[in-house]
């Protein structure tokens, strides 16, 4: 039976022996959202998308009675015929909007690696945008919609971990769980990755097309892919997931690994400044001489930014300086604006903390500002209200990384969650797909190590995990022709690379900046 001979079979499912229709997408060009976004992502372009909705149960253990809610949809045609169907995409966070990541990625990140044949759609995920935002503001913040609570983690007195967490850290944390469970109650408890997963059923049943679904993952989008797969494993055709969480900690809660390999990352990005010397300012503003030498700086840097956290103000600046180097590691092209960062402080150009810009927020379009605590936290299965409880685990997460463990206090309110989604998935993952699952994922991607790939793939019958030696979180920021014709294969015509081979990247951090400069290529990442 050739592929699309089911074409229909999206139309109508068979319940009880009664044919149950589904409401068909009808899609418009929508030019004040397409408007709304370019300015919120101005000064990077966007492709040019249509608009949906779909109406969905709240509650999919109860979905004839059922309060519905409005899922909103995006799409972009493919480029290229004969059109092979829809791919769905989730942008991950989790807590990203498909409006604002869609238009980003379609073209430079999508269509570029998985072939310009099929159309892309993606959604904005429950708890955010407006499908039922996420939103743990508390009193009078509430009305205005800036979130302000009770507890902020920048505000810890020391850049020891451990003590943080017993002096104010656990309490903060539960504290964060109380707020979110008071003003959320009502609806906290069908945002979690089961209940999007249902609703990519609703999604692939009304395309018209064939009832199975084609899907990219990217980070976050990695869980909802594994979820889809455990819980409805004959309807997937094609899922490829790019970096990939480790789904038996993700279900846990508390991701021991998440900051497995910043480190690596970090070391990595020390090696190409001195590789790429000559146009590295961290050797030529500070006349290095040696790779240990930039090393030694960099130790030092962050270490007196350490020492000088007995304030909050103090604690702030290192948790800033942490995280710029965190989050510019997610993207390789940035390297060498992070290495001139560096360079600035550490010549006195610039204080020795990221700077805030002062320019005016662009209207918001994502309405769920605490929709990452929402949906990650409503997924987690392990629940404790003892302190003492959650040592092991604090030890287990510290492990991991030797510098960047002060971040793991974003994951600590979902011991003490009180909304588990009510399509929580609670099974092991050891199921067989309709078709196998492809997972990519760098050895360098400093918040979605490569060992949650290869831990899934344990799980998964009969998945395959392709390693690519690029750098940045997910194959996005690293192109590698690789990577992308081995992807077109897998979606085109359903074949698997091999296990155990991996791709390089087209260009080097630095090598990819000069590029895109010299031709004028403006993208996020």
């Amino acid at each position: 039976m050739k592929r699309w001979a089911l074409l229909l079979a999206g139309l109508s499912v068979t319940v009880a022996g009664l044919p149950q229709t589904h409401e068909v997408l009808n899609w418009a060009p929508c030019q004040e959202v397409n408007k709304q976004i370019a300015d919120l992502v101005a000064p990077f372009p966007i492709t040019p998308f249509d608009c949906a909705n779909l109406m969905v149960p709240l509650d999919y253990d109860e979905p004839c009675t059922s309060e519905k809610i409005q899922l909103d949809l995006f799409r972009v045609n493919a480029t290229q015929k004969p059109v092979l169907g829809s791919v769905l995409f989730n942008p991950g966070g989790p807590g990203g909007t498909a409006a604002e990541m869609l238009p980003l990625v379609a073209e430079s990140g999508l269509h570029l690696n998985i072939g310009g044949q099929f159309n892309l759609i993606s959604w904005d995920p429950r708890g955010t945008g407006n499908t039922i935002p996420f939103n743990c503001s508390t009193g009078e913040s509430a009305a205005t919609g800036n979130p302000v609570r009770r507890g902020d983690y920048r505000t810890l007195p020391s850049s020891n971990v451990t003590q943080n967490f017993i002096d104010v850290g656990w309490d903060i944390a539960r504290q964060k769980a109380e707020d979110c469970y008071a003003t959320n109650n009502g609806t906290g408890e069908f945002i979690g990755t089961g209940s999007v997963a249902h609703d990519m059923i609703s999604i692939i049943d009304s395309l018209g097309e064939d009832g199975l679904l084609r899907y990219y993952g990217w980070s976050y989008g990695s869980a909802l892919g594994f979820y889809f797969a455990a819980m409805f494993p004959e309807r997937v055709d094609r899922m490829l997931l790019d970096g990939n969480v480790n789904p038996h900690t993700w279900q846990l809660g508390y991701r021991p690994e998440l900051f497995e390999a910043v480190d690596k990352a970090f070391a990595a990005f020390i090696d190409e400044c001195w590789k790429n010397g000559k146009d590295c300012a961290l050797v030529t503003e500070l006349n290095t001489t040696s790779k240990a030498e930039i090393w030694n700086t960099m130790d030092a840097l962050i270490y007196a930014a350490a020492k000088n956290t007995t304030t909050a103000a103090g604690f702030e600046a290192y948790i800033a300086i942490l995280g710029l180097i965190e989050q510019r590691l997610y993207y390789p092209k940035q390297w060498p604006k992070l290495a001139q960062i560096f360079a600035d402080m550490l010549t006195g150009k610039i204080e020795a903390s990221p700077a805030n810009s002062s320019a005016p927020a662009p209207q918001p379009y994502n309405h769920g500002v605490d929709a990452i605590d929402g949906i990650r936290c409503s997924d987690a299965t392990f629940q404790t209200a003892e302190l003492e409880e959650y040592f092991p685990i604090l030890a287990q997460q510290l492990n991991h990384s030797r510098g960047f463990g002060a971040f793991y206090n974003a994951v600590w309110p979902c011991a003490s969650w009180k909304m588990p989604d009510k399509q929580q998935y609670r099974g092991d993952f050891k199921v067989k797909t309709r078709h196998p699952i492809l997972m990519v994922n760098g050895e360098f991607d400093p918040t979605t190590p490569i060992s949650g790939a290869y831990n899934a793939s344990s799980a998964f019958d009969g998945s395959v995990v392709l390693a690519h030696n690029g750098y940045g979180h997910g194959i996005f920021p690293s192109p590698s022709k690789c990577v992308a014709e081995k992807i077109q294969q897998y979606f085109v015509h359903g074949s698997l690379p091999e296990a155990g081979i991996a791709c390089e990247p087209d260009f080097g951090p630095w090598e990819l900046a000069e590029y895109y400069a010299a031709n004028n290529i403006s993208r996020p990442f």
